[in-house]
């Protein structure tokens, strides 16, 4: 891609050690960025998440899951005319979504 058809057109160069550069560069591997956007990132003052970690992942999957069956009971306990209990499950799927939710914001965005 050329510069001309960049978004971001200016390049910018600076020197650091070779300790800084390690450094950096070991930040950077820590998150899902490229260094260019850690930088941006850092320089605005925007927030920088490391990857979340393989634990993180496979419990937002199974909450994920268990909101989704407890939606299921809730809709077949809504069709049998359960409608007490649909609501309460119905209740309970929101907070899972909720929390899974939050949990995205605070570990992965």
């Amino acid at each position: 891609m050329s510069k001309k058809n960049r978004r971001r057109s200016v390049e910018i160069k600076f020197f650091v050690t070779p300790k800084e550069k390690e450094d950096l560069d070991a930040r950077v591997k820590k998150t899902d960025l490229t260094r260019s956007e850690f930088l941006r990132r850092a320089y605005t003052g925007a927030r920088i998440n490391e990857k979340p970690q393989a634990e993180i992942k496979d419990l937002l999957s199974q909450l994920s899951h268990l909101g989704n069956n407890v939606n299921q009971i809730a809709r077949r306990e809504n069709a049998m005319g359960i409608q007490a209990s649909a609501e309460l499950l119905c209740d309970v799927s929101e907070k899972i979504y909720q929390l899974i939710t939050d949990i995205r914001k605070e570990v992965i965005t």
